[in-house]
This record gives C-alpha cells, structure tokens and sequence, in this order.
C-alpha cells in the first residue's frame, strides 16, 4: 500500500505547504448524477422505445422521418440545429469545467441545469454548489470556450441569489468544422 504523501496532488490556489494534507479525490460512480446529465437523451431514447413497443418499427420510423421532413423548412431547421447544438455545448461546457477544475472540495461539479439557444450564441444556465463561486466560472472563461470551441464565454449572475448564474457562450462550433 502507498504512503499516504504519495497519494496526494496539488490542487490548485492552494500554497504547496498544504497540498500534503489533502488527500487525492476518487472520482465514483453516481447513478442519479448520471441520469440528470442525459435525461434529455434518455428520454427521447425512452419514447422511441414505448413508440416501437406499442406500434412496431412503424411509429419510431415515422417520427424520425417527420422530424426528418420538418427540417425541409428553414425555421424548423434551424430550431432542430439549435436545440443539437445546445445539447452538445451543455455536455462540453461540462468538460471545460473538468478541464479547468471547477469542482467543491468533495469533487463534484457544478450543476448545468440547461442549454438555449440564442441565435450565434448558448446560453448554458448553471448552478454552483458550495465551495463554487461565479468569479471561478470568470476566471476558467477561456478554459470552458476552448472546450465549446467558442469565440468566448461571458459569466453573468441569473437572480440575486450568489449560487445562480448564466454563461453565455459565443458561437460555439465545436463539432461543426468550417463554420
């Protein structure tokens, strides 16, 4: 078994003289963590299956290939890009936070309640748990953009309340190559 100085890492804003006392953080496994990251995914996944369930391969077909058919028209096509790309920017912004560290003292993240498009822009609402703050979100803005592919992301309050805020992400076009 290791020393217990040698399972320790740096973390950051932290002096190196306090690093010894700090133990490595485990990551484990959270089932509902993970249900309310792809909750949307899951539930689209979900009808398909009570659709084909009920009706055969018939129902799950003729949905895809309306919502294939709808997106012939330019304001459904630009709706259903939309809506893709703030899911693919909620998920990424999630990996910017890893990138550039932003977890409380207990290794967890903050929490991404939802995704919007607005029109060249994301607008990713976030909750942030103890041990978080917004000048934290502010200071890893460059971290989260390179993750989105973005022009840049802006950190702004939601509500009075301290832990609320809004990131606004600038022409995320991560996954989308010569946009």
């Amino acid at each position: 078994m290791a020393h217990p100085s040698e399972s320790c890492r740096p973390v950051p804003g932290r002096p190196r003289d306090l690093t010894r006392i700090e133990p490595e953080r485990r990551l484990r496994f959270a089932p509902g963590a993970t249900l309310a990251r792809w909750w949307r995914e899951l539930t689209v996944l979900g009808g398909l299956g009570v659709l084909w369930s009920e009706f055969g391969w018939v129902a799950p077909v003729a949905t895809v290939g309306a919502v294939a058919l709808s997106c012939l028209a330019r304001p459904a096509r630009e709706r259903v890009a939309g809506e893709m790309l703030a899911l693919v920017v909620l998920h990424r912004v999630r990996v910017g936070c890893v990138w550039a560290g932003l977890e409380n003292r207990s290794g967890n993240l903050p929490l991404l309640v939802g995704a919007r498009p607005r029109g060249q822009a994301v607008v990713v609402t976030a909750f942030c748990r103890r041990g978080t703050t917004p000048a934290d979100f502010a200071a890893a803005s460059e971290v989260i953009a390179e993750a989105c592919g973005a022009l840049k992301v802006v950190v702004a309050q939601d509500s009075p309340r301290r832990e609320r805020m809004v990131l606004l992400v600038v022409r995320p076009r991560w996954g989308w190559p010569g946009r």
